[in-house]
């Protein structure tokens, strides 16, 4: 016995020591092959030997069974956020606070640290005399989800740290970023079964992936891990960056050290920042910018933090990417609501990450405005790198003729009609195979019903196929008359089947939202729902009824009537009923609570679901409206906020991000007057 669990120990330090090489170090030593066989081994012994596990070995990264949900996890240290510059001007302004802020203990020259700005999601790990504890998402900066069981599927992070050079301390809590690889987002993207939508981006797809309930699905997601920060390391926490980063790697940590940049002066960060600009598409990750830190730890004390940013921290933004490619044509998309939407079809661009073939061009005025024709190079722009559009064009020459919107539906052939109020065209056609689809799609989305393995192209397929024709024909379809479908296993027909019957029941708000009636987005179908909590109860709804609802108004109540009142309408609610679609009732809220009184609406993204944000204000007893005006109380700011934000500017409403709200409700001061 003794040899075996010699051998065991062996087989476990040969492969962490494996696994540092080739996720620390980035020099892997052994073929994957080797590395497999020594796996192979290590889970042969500890399974002829149950009594030699240990949660800490190399094996136990194949996950958990599922959890109910996450459970809270404070932070001993809070998370904090980090201010934004975007520009040079910007960024030394900042630098001058900083210098400002130091006053006479301001050195000459102040060292920076210089590190890009991975795009995943940032984690706090913790660890007890070398061993993984715990681990946690940011949550709100004070209180994060507990993600332990998933992070421990993450094949690049050590469950044990320490070496000859650097023991592990008693106890450490570090921070850092689970992501994905390009490469390897675009492989898993591309093993997808048909039908199944694939991630929007690397960043959406760790955060996905680090939220499963199921960590076993966690430990098949090929995510990374990099750590850039110790938050707490007792007697032995290091002093400025680049110690915390050679600390963190001599433990046995991931870390970008090898993209990591010292610089002793400003202009030396403004290098290092547009080396950075250049190169972040050979980057082997995606980046949105650099962080710039203070590299002192006394300088870092003296400058400390504001209620949510460290003051000697700062992340400079790269600029929206943008190239040029030929135009080969502009061709138009038929939508769920029948609008006529033209698009550049361009020479494949590889622009912010993605490769783009086509650029939305909204409507006619928008082409009219850019002038754009077949044979113009325009440039593209992915705006927040992610939706792209087209900002300019150098003219061919000679130029083709003017682009002109078509007189009749390409999906259907109906003749279109103007809508002025949305300078819109549209089909009127409703059996338009496009806006069935569109629909449907919609109908299945994440938004919608949720229905997962429902996507654009299985849609396409169900339609095309003449299988359905309104969403309640959804509820029609079984395992066996799906395993037809093409690319379509048993295995996965079992499980559209099963996720069908699951939404039946979905919240009345998501049911709402899911039918598309025009105006009526989420937080307008979940008004709607508190005042007519069953499908009963909102198909009795008159117009007057909806315009006396808060929020709703005189327009988006006369949509919906209108909608109630369509014969076809009405036949598909009663074809859903029929189905046994049944939504749940909104959660009883508390009629009074510390917003009670108070109207909010909600713009950006956040640490949760933008949906998650505005029920957590409702049941706060705040009503939450679909648009900024002068009875807003206040405006929830996320990252990249849209026009409400300018809106709210503009009307004096007062704004504040999530983590002044959370401050707020946690008993803190009314953060505006």
């Amino acid at each position: 016995m003794s040899d075996v669990r010699r051998r065991v120990e062996e087989l476990r330090r040969e492969i962490e020591a494996h696994d540092r090489a080739y996720y620390v170090e980035a020099r892997p030593k052994i073929s994957d092959e080797a590395y497999d066989r020594l796996f192979r081994e290590l889970l042969a012994l500890e399974a002829a030997h149950p009594e030699l596990a240990d949660p800490a070995s190399p094996t136990q990264k194949v996950g958990a069974p599922p959890a109910a949900a996450f459970a809270p996890a404070p932070h001993a240290v809070p998370m904090l956020s980090l201010e934004n510059v975007m520009d040079e001007a910007e960024f030394r302004e900042w630098v001058e606070r900083v210098r400002r802020a130091l006053g006479p203990a301001a050195p000459a020259s102040i060292p920076f640290h210089v590190e890009p700005k991975i795009d995943g999601v940032s984690v706090s790990l913790s660890y007890v005399d070398g061993r993984f504890a715990r681990g946690a998402t940011r949550g709100d900066g004070e209180t994060g989800e507990d993600v332990t069981a998933n992070l421990r599927a993450v094949r690049g992070l050590p469950l044990r740290i320490g070496s000859a050079v650097r023991p592990a301390p008693p106890r450490l809590e570090a921070r850092g970023e689970v992501y994905a690889e390009k490469a390897a987002f675009e492989a898993f993207n591309r093993s997808l079964p048909e039908g199944e939508e694939p991630y929007a981006n690397p960043r959406n797809f760790a955060a996905g992936s680090l939220r499963q309930l199921d960590s076993r699905i966690t430990a098949k997601r090929p995510l990374s891990v990099t750590l850039y920060n110790v938050a707490d390391a007792g007697d032995a926490a290091p002093g400025g960056q680049t110690e915390a980063v050679r600390f963190l790697k001599e433990l046995g940590l991931p870390t970008a050290d090898r993209w990591n940049r010292r610089c002793d002066d400003v202009d030396e960060v403004v290098d290092a920042y547009r080396g950075f600009e250049r190169g972040r598409d050979a980057m082997p990750f995606e980046i949105d910018g650099v962080v710039i830190k203070v590299d002192d730890g006394e300088l870092q004390r003296k400058l400390g933090a504001r209620s949510r940013t460290p003051r000697w921290a700062v992340a400079w933004k790269f600029p929206p990417r943008s190239g040029e490619s030929l135009l080969r044509d502009i061709a138009i998309s038929v939508g769920r609501t029948g609008v006529l939407t033209p698009f550049a079809i361009i020479e494949p661009l590889h622009v912010g990450g993605v490769t783009v073939t086509n650029v939305s061009l909204h409507n006619k005025d928008q082409v009219a405005r850019l002038d754009v024709r077949p044979g113009d190079v325009v440039t593209v722009v992915r705006a927040g790198d992610v939706i792209p559009q087209v900002t300019a064009r150098r003219p061919a020459e000679p130029r083709a003729a003017p682009f002109r919107m078509p007189t009749a539906c390409p999906a259907c052939g109906a003749a279109v009609v103007d809508d002025p109020e949305e300078v819109a065209v549209r089909c009127p056609n409703r059996a338009c195979p496009a806006q069935v689809k569109g629909r449907v799609a919609h109908f299945a989305s994440r938004g919608g019903l949720d229905v997962e393995g429902l996507g654009e192209k299985l849609v396409a397929q169900l339609v095309d196929k003449g299988l359905v024709a309104s969403p309640a024909d959804l509820f029609r379809l079984d395992a066996a008359t799906l395993v037809g479908l093409e690319r379509m296993g048993e295995k996965s027909a079992a499980k559209l089947a099963t996720a069908l019957e699951r939404a039946k029941r979905r919240p009345l708000g998501r049911f709402l939202n899911a039918l598309g009636i025009r105006h009526v987005g989420e937080s307008v179908a979940e008004t709607v729902a508190e005042h007519a909590p069953s499908l009963a109860q909102f198909r009795a709804l008159t117009r007057e009824r909806l315009a006396s609802i808060p929020d709703v108004g005189a327009v988006v109540a006369t949509e919906i009537a209108e909608w109630l009142d369509d014969p076809e309408n009405a036949r598909m609610l009663d074809a859903l009923e029929a189905a046994g679609v049944d939504p749940e009732p909104p959660r009883r809220r508390e009629a009074r609570g510390p917003l009670s009184g108070m109207t909010a609406v909600v713009t950006g993204s956040f640490s949760v679901e933008r949906r998650e944000m505005e029920s957590r204000l409702r049941d706060l007893g705040a009503k939450i409206g679909a648009s900024v005006s002068k009875a807003t109380t206040f405006l929830v700011v996320g990252d990249k906020p849209g026009t409400k934000l300018k809106k709210a500017e503009a009307l004096g409403v007062p704004t504040l991000d999530e983590a002044a709200l959370n401050a707020w409700l946690a008993g803190g001061p009314r953060p505006f007057d």
